[in-house]
């Protein structure tokens, strides 16, 4: 559930692990920390147009940079910078008319892959990527949030398989578990009562609100809560 890393990239730790169900996500992580340039340079001379953006998405490619460049370049331009794919995996998001002069400049790839190269990458289940976590680390789960749980839509399906409502629990009781073997847990989550019923009181639960920038035009953009579970105390500043 590393997504797109603006905690880890923030934080940049001397020593971290990083999961994702999205393989191609962490093909693109691993082909940024070890082939940056190539991978800047595979990009350099794509066109941000409609007719790349869909020639790309159509395509199926199979090297690692290959597919680590038709990534980035999808989200990127998609609509809203939002990955989505349908039951068979394949992507399916509408080009989002950007159009910047450059796709990923090469000063944020080569700090990026720096900060990477303190990490271990792993595609997987979140209850099997953090088997192995002891007292005393730091997990922070960030599940797609949940439209996709309640309603039989692939809007929000971030996976071909989805994460729907009995994820939701299972991530719960799984994240108390590891709450009560010491370890520190920290989840941000929609704020729906129909997830938050599933974490027990060993949780903290903190409201915040920020712009929900999922809608079909700016002006339909309105403010959202989110829930940020912790099973520690937060000291505020």
């Amino acid at each position: 559930m590393v997504g797109s890393g603006a905690l880890f990239f923030s934080l940049a730790p001397q020593r971290a692990f990083l999961a994702d169900i999205n393989c191609e996500l962490i093909n693109f992580y691993r082909v940024l920390r070890s082939r940056v340039y190539k991978l800047h340079g595979a990009l350099r001379p794509l066109l941000a147009d409609d007719q790349t953006y869909y020639a790309l998405r159509a395509s199926n490619p199979d090297s690692s940079l290959d597919r680590a460049t038709r990534f980035f370049y999808l989200v990127r331009l998609s609509w809203n910078g939002l990955y989505r794919v349908n039951r068979d995996g394949c992507y399916n998001v509408p080009f989002g008319g950007r159009r910047p002069k450059e796709l990923l400049p090469l000063e944020r790839a080569v700090a990026a892959s720096r900060v990477l190269r303190k990490a271990r990458l792993a595609c997987g289940d979140f209850e099997l990527t953090t088997s192995g976590i002891k007292r005393g680390d730091f997990v922070y789960f960030d599940p797609p949030y949940p439209k996709g749980a309640f309603e039989d839509d692939g809007f929000s399906r971030y996976s071909a398989t989805g994460f729907r409502l009995d994820d939701h629990k299972r991530l719960a009781r799984h994240a108390a578990n590891l709450a009560d073997r010491g370890v520190h847990v920290l989840i941000t989550e929609a704020a729906r009562k129909e997830i938050l019923r599933f974490y027990s009181k060993a949780f903290r639960i903190t409201f915040v609100r920020n712009l929900s920038l999922i809608a079909a035009s700016p002006e339909s953009r309105r403010d959202a809560y989110e829930a940020i579970l912790t099973s520690y105390r937060v000291e505020a500043p």
